[in-house]
């Protein structure tokens, strides 16, 4: 999830103790599996799906996914930090839950963005650490060593929603500190696997902000992936304290809404607006020629009024329209994303596939390019 209200992946420290394979050796390729395809794949909305959240997850969640229609599901591998050191690791638990996932994935047909999820990273100290930073190209290059011919693997995603610290306000120094750590991991990835597609996600936790003044990087094979929950007074209303007013979805302009984007300024908040907030993606793409896949979007069901369902239908039309490739968060999750769930009510917990949000969704998924 976007900015506080970012969840925790994995299943905590205590699996530490289970940590191995530190980086260092490279096991040998599988034997007979050809390669994923490379990035064009995520090209003309051709991939649809959803986040499926950690590892951890019951793999037969996938098979539910597949009965919607999706072909992606986005899932968080824990590089988990080695107890007193700087480095990350990887518990033998977490591999053999992904080991299984990736089997399931391939007998399905779902192909799996793995998302690199780190602990710590969401603080300054990661960001001032080059120990860690280190580690984290290392534990990459082990992962394509390791995992990078497997046939589910439909991309790399270098890490969720990376946002070093900005104190002056410029975006240009957040991207300073992300963007030369992401290419040494490409370089690395590179050296392992020359065109297995790799996931980059702009600063400012994934925002497409992030993607103002960004020239792609040289590697062609590279997917440019923000995340989309704007506005976060709608999005993600009383998910806690930050966002604590009841607003519908479209809002007026009596709402207030719009001042974090002073050339637009506080207006009503619609489709139109949505448009405009995606413009630096759009732009970026034509531009740059690039590939576009929202990693995540999604809308709170308790916005009052079937405002959820208007939110998402927009959003959906807007990255058709584009030929954006898009995984929903998220499935069968947090109970405040679960699209198959139609009530505002917190304790609802009854699901059918025929949910306005689900069917939004399902159609959207039917309507995807071969």
């Amino acid at each position: 999830m976007s900015g506080l209200t970012r969840r925790a992946v994995g299943r905590g420290l205590a699996a530490l103790a289970t940590c191995s394979a530190w980086p260092g050796a490279f096991p040998a390729q599988a034997p007979g599996i050809a390669a994923p395809a490379a990035a064009d794949d995520f090209r003309g909305g051709r991939r649809s799906g959803f986040v499926l959240g950690g590892v951890e997850r019951d793999a037969g969640l996938l098979d539910a996914m597949a009965s919607l229609g999706a072909n992606t599901a986005r899932v968080f591998f824990p590089f988990r930090r080695c107890q007193g050191c700087d480095t990350f690791g990887r518990a033998a638990a977490d591999l053999a839950s992904l080991r299984t996932l990736l089997a399931r994935a391939a007998a399905r047909g779902v192909g799996v963005v793995v998302v690199g999820s780190f602990q710590g990273v969401e603080t300054p100290a990661f960001w001032s650490n080059a120990a860690l930073r280190s580690s984290v190209v290392e534990n990459w290059e082990w992962f394509a060593a390791t995992f990078g011919d497997y046939p589910a693997i439909a991309g790399l995603d270098l890490m969720n929603e990376p946002n070093p610290p900005w104190p002056s306000a410029d975006i240009a120094e957040a991207q300073a500190a992300w963007h030369p750590l992401a290419e040494q991991v490409i370089a690395a990835i590179r050296q392992r696997r020359p065109v297995i597609p790799i996931v980059f996600e702009p600063v400012a936790g994934g925002n497409v902000l992030g993607l103002h003044g960004l020239r792609r990087f040289a590697d062609p094979h590279i997917v440019y992936s923000p995340h989309f929950y704007t506005p976060h007074d709608i999005t993600h209303q009383y998910v806690n304290p930050a966002w604590q007013r009841r607003i519908p979805y479209p809002a007026g302009a009596e709402f207030g809404l719009g001042a974090w984007a002073p050339r637009l300024g506080v207006t009503r908040i619609d489709a139109l607006r949505l448009e405009q907030e995606l413009e630096v993606a759009r732009t970026f793409e034509l531009r740059q020629d690039v590939p576009i896949y929202v990693g995540e979007f999604s809308c709170v069901r308790w916005a009052p009024d079937g405002s959820a369902t208007r939110w998402v239908q927009d959003a959906l039309s807007l990255f058709e329209r584009y030929g954006w490739s898009w995984t929903y968060h998220e499935f069968r999750g947090w109970p405040g994303w679960d699209a198959e769930i139609d009530s505002v009510d917190p304790a609802a917990s009854n699901r059918s596939r025929d949910a306005p949000t689900m069917a939004l969704l399902r159609r959207a998924m039917q309507r995807r390019p071969a």
